[in-house]
């Protein structure tokens, strides 16, 4: 997590820096109505995570580890989405 450490600067724990991801994925999957429009906001939050320091590898890891949990509302699984 050393890389982390060196382009998002805070005070703030990996943990709870990681922990926005796993956040917004659950959010996204209560409130998003259809399979597209959950995959587009879900690209979204990578992109300006990524644009914000967020090291592309971890932020594409802890994505896919969610979606490998199961299939969830839309049936989405990481082959389709990656």
């Amino acid at each position: 997590m050393q890389v982390l450490t060196r382009s998002v600067c805070s005070n703030i724990s990996d943990t709870a820096k990681f922990g926005v991801i796993n956040n917004q994925f659950y959010r996204c999957l209560r409130l998003c109505c259809s399979k597209d429009f959950f995959v587009s906001q879900m690209v979204n939050l990578v992109f300006l995570l990524k644009n914000k320091g967020y090291p592309l590898r971890i932020l594409l890891k802890r994505t896919r580890g969610l979606l490998n949990r199961g299939k969830f509302l839309f049936g989405i699984s990481v082959f389709g989405v990656f």
